[in-house]
């Protein structure tokens, strides 16, 4: 599989920020390729010419899956046909994908460098999370039963610089910064009552990781197959807002 996070001059792994730059990067070409394997998909469904078979004479030569078609014509079945085969057997195969990436983690161990359990992040503060803790959302009961806020930035900065200044060039949003007081010399001091949020870490292959974590070797190998992932998930969004 093709390596977006590698120097092509050295073959070695860039710093933690050049790695999302390099993907930024062929993001586009990823997109296009995404946006091109549903356009096939799509059109293998498209039917042959039955403006032959129809005397509606509506005039409408381009005959694309956004043409704004008139009711009882079979373009029109076509999109729906369409919607129902991205929304159905199309996002399955996608899901079949993503549990693929995530079992390809199960390759990866833990290299105990503890920086996840030193400097944690999220777009919510600590009374927002108990507040979604409290309405039932189970990420934000985890972090919240585990998790406790820096006093202050500067506190948060010198738990991982690196990784601090990484996230702050990348996200443009409030975030706040949080630590786990059960971590002790590396290693989880209740390890085996630790929450699914740190059983599964990492959530996500799209997310920044710290540069010593030992899953980074796991997002480098399914970066593209991500990110196409992700890529066709918006495409389809698309067709939705489209067709729908």
């Amino acid at each position: 599989m093709e390596n977006f996070f590698k120097n092509e001059e050295n073959n070695q792994e860039t710093p933690i920020i050049n790695q999302y730059d390099n993907l930024k990067d062929n993001y586009y070409r990823i997109f296009i390729e995404a946006a091109e394997s549903i356009r096939a998909s799509v059109d293998k469904l498209k039917p042959e010419n039955p403006c032959t078979l129809c005397d509606k004479k509506c005039n409408i030569e381009k005959k694309d899956i956004f043409t704004d078609y008139p009711v009882g014509c079979k373009y029109k079945e076509w999109q729906s046909e369409a919607l129902s085969y991205l929304n159905g057997e199309y996002r399955e195969k996608l899901k079949t994908s993503y549990k693929a990436i995530m079992d390809k983690k199960n390759e990866y161990e833990c290299n105990k460098c503890g920086d996840c359990c030193r400097l944690a992040v999220s777009e919510y503060s600590y009374e927002q999370l108990k507040q979604r803790a409290f309405r039932g959302d189970k990420f934000s009961k985890d972090f919240h039963s585990v998790f406790v806020p820096f006093n202050t930035v500067e506190d948060a900065k010198k738990a991982n610089p690196e990784y601090f200044d990484a996230l702050g060039d990348l996200v443009d949003d409030k975030t706040y910064y949080y630590y786990c007081p059960k971590l002790k010399d590396n290693l989880c001091s209740d390890y085996e009552n630790r929450p699914d949020i740190c059983k599964d870490f990492p959530h996500n292959p799209l997310k920044l990781l710290p540069s010593r974590c030992s899953f980074n070797a796991w997002r480098i190998e399914v970066s593209k197959q991500s990110m196409l992932l992700k890529a066709k998930t918006d495409i389809i969004e698309f067709y939705k807002q489209k067709l729908g």
